[in-house]
């Protein structure tokens, strides 16, 4: 005859060896503020749904695998391929084709499978990663082509169209890029995530050294150390002018977001990333760990009132409630 047993069972049902708590957040991880991300941004738009979103970003993105692949082509046929991993031009376009092949995956795991999945089972770094990089791109591709056609530009140099293709891809649809990806997501930025551009472009600066000591010239002129004064203004000022245009930025984005609040509410209904909003999966994931941590422990643990849910979480989105009779039964 079978009867309920209070107490914890010899054996875990439902094949569940053991249940550990979540491990505190490591130093690094609560020094990049990653647990305020909400990853839901990464996948929707405050204008567009999460599918159309996808389209767009995945147009860009074949746009920038295909300069990639021209400019690596360009290189190597007028024998300057050494310039492909050495000059910023070309180190910022390759980050920023990274970030849209990263933000194009996600966006497309997130339509297929309607949930969060592609970035909250791999590596948290990863996604703090993803921010910086964002927050890198955000500002390198408005300093390239203000630096190229203000200053390095040459009106009398003759280039094929291949290059011309290439160069005006570089210092011009670059921006276009960033501004599309500004205005259609919804990624926001936090004050710890300038460590991105002010830190990338420091190691830039070290592998310019490097580039001078090996070739004994400068990939860019006004990085000399023979000008003395002007080259450290020129140091502090780039430092200066990347922070600076990643505080615009940051209040850029929260403008657009304020902006456009009306338009997000309804679109975040249709494509459904409303519900995730505010890192709603987590407490998804909070419940689904509690219900199994109570079968294990024998004990059931009611699940909250609807009323006690974030205001944009209903109880339905729930991937699965617990039973009335989950409490384990011994023989």
């Amino acid at each position: 005859m079978a009867s309920t047993s209070i107490g914890t069972p010899s054996t875990p049902p439902l094949g569940i060896s053991e249940v550990r708590p979540s491990p505190q957040p490591s130093g690094l991880r609560r020094f990049l503020r990653h647990d305020q991300l909400d990853l839901s941004r990464v996948v929707s738009s405050n204008l567009i749904s999460a599918k159309a979103l996808l389209v767009v970003r995945l147009f860009i993105t074949l746009h920038l695998v295909a300069v990639f692949i021209a400019t690596l082509y360009v290189s190597a046929r007028d024998k300057v391929f050494y310039m492909v991993p050495t000059t910023f031009t070309n180190l910022s376009n390759i980050g920023l084709t990274a970030y849209y092949l990263t933000a194009t995956y996600h966006s497309h795991d997130y339509v297929r499978r309607k949930n969060l999945d592609s970035l909250t089972k791999q590596h948290w770094f990863l996604t703090s990663a993803l921010w910086l990089l964002y927050a890198s791109v955000m500002v390198f591709h408005i300093v390239v082509p203000a630096i190229y056609w203000g200053m390095l530009f040459d009106p009398n140099n003759t280039m094929d169209t291949l290059n011309q293709y290439v160069d005006y891809s570089h210092h011009g649809v670059d921006f276009a890029c960033i501004l599309s990806e500004m205005v259609l997501n919804r990624m926001n930025l936090l004050y710890i995530h300038v460590l991105g551009p002010i830190c990338m472009i420091i190691l830039y600066m070290f592998l310019a050294w490097v580039y001078f000591a090996a070739r004994g010239e400068w990939l860019y002129g006004f990085l000399d150390w023979s000008k003395g004064g002007i080259a450290a203004a020129w140091y502090i000022g780039l430092l200066l002018i990347f922070g600076l245009l990643f505080i615009m930025q940051m209040f850029i984005h929260r403008g657009r977001d304020s902006l456009f609040a009306k338009r997000r509410a309804v679109v975040g209904v249709q494509d459904g990333t409303l519900a995730l909003e505010n890192n709603n999966y987590r407490y998804v994931e909070d419940v689904e760990n509690r219900n199994v941590s109570s079968v294990v422990s024998g004990q059931k643990q009611e699940l909250p009132d609807k009323e006690e849910l974030p205001e944009s979480f209903q109880l339905q989105d729930l991937k699965e409630e617990l039973p009335d009779d989950a409490s384990p039964k011994t023989v």
